[in-house]
């Protein structure tokens, strides 16, 4: 049968799979359940790392239903607690002494205003530095597998920021969020700061294949902040996007693209349409900052960043 991994591992499911390791960050649904759905039915051992534990488990009796794959986990993390992080890795660590590959997933969008526990901006910590943090911890247990593949799931909405607007946010205040447009700007420098993070993974882990990839315009639950309201409007609003935006099954190729292509080109951001886009260096200096910058922030020591060199 199918496992939760909640206060120990399955021996049995370990030894029937024989597969990869995996862990899908916001596996629950959209996006990142179709994406441990195909790994799942690759005979991959799933980790299902999510904040909902009903939910999570739900998703394992579901994604076995699925895939008959008896190798399937939840474990507990919650990306706006840094202390969950730490958590979850130890938890997982009991399970597996490595990984091979860690599909970041896991976003929200249109969050309402707030400062996470931690006391960071919580659409910046959920979206960038948990995810730096998770990253960070399971550097580690990523090395010591085979074919070892890193993937964040990252949006267009990078573009619509610029490296200016990076360096000048900060993460610990509370950013003042009335417009459409603050939301979609908040939103743009997380997934900016993950590419900037990306290629100093690169950059530090020459035997580890990062990927980014874009969705495309994707119908999934990050927009529950979004249209709350039962006015007209709102309701058109969701009517349209649920009949023009792509489903989630659609908005998982590209991920799905990264994680079998062979000999894939490490760093590259392939897009909605699957074509890897070459993109111009970030200023190594701006990319340092924000790595050190992270290090402190989620309390990590000064020689923990990935890699020989900070």
């Amino acid at each position: 049968m199918f496992h939760d991994c909640i206060g120990q591992c399955s021996a049995a499911a370990r030894i029937v799979s024989g597969g990869k390791v995996v862990v899908v960050t916001g596996a629950s649904s959209g996006i990142g359940f179709a994406i441990a759905q195909d790994l799942a039915s690759k005979g991959a051992r799933v980790y299902l790392a999510g904040r909902n534990i009903k939910t999570g488990q739900d998703t394992v009796l579901k994604l076995y239903k699925k895939t008959g794959n008896p190798a399937i986990h939840f474990l507990h993390v919650d990306l706006q607690d840094f202390s969950s992080i730490h958590s979850f890795v130890k938890s997982f660590l009991k399970c597996e002494n490595q990984l091979n590959i860690l599909v970041n997933n896991a976003a929200v969008f249109h969050h309402p205003a707030g400062l996470t526990t931690d006391q960071i901006e919580i659409t910046y910590q959920t979206n960038y530095l948990g995810v730096f943090l998770l990253t960070s911890l399971l550097q580690s247990a990523i090395q010591q597998s085979s074919n070892p593949r890193i993937v964040f799931v990252s949006s267009e909405a990078h573009k619509l920021v610029t490296l200016q607007d990076l360096v000048a946010f900060k993460p610990r205040q509370l950013s003042p969020l009335t417009t459409f447009s603050d939301y979609v700007k908040i939103y743009g420098i997380s997934k900016l700061a993950l590419h900037l993070y990306s290629q100093h993974l690169v950059e530090s882990l020459p035997g580890v294949y990062i990927g980014l990839t874009n969705p495309g315009n994707v119908w999934t639950p990050i927009y529950r902040h979004s249209w709350r309201s039962w006015s007209l409007k709102h309701v058109l609003i969701r009517l349209w996007c649920y009949i023009f935006m792509r489903d989630a099954q659609e908005g998982a190729q590209s991920t799905i693209h990264a994680l079998n292509a062979q000999n894939p080109h490490s760093g590259q951001y392939i897009n909605s349409f699957m074509v890897g886009e070459e993109k111009q260096p970030y200023d190594s200096s701006l990319v340092q900052r924000l790595v050190a910058d992270s290090v402190f922030l989620t309390g990590l020591p000064a020689t923990s960043c990935c890699g020989d060199r900070c």
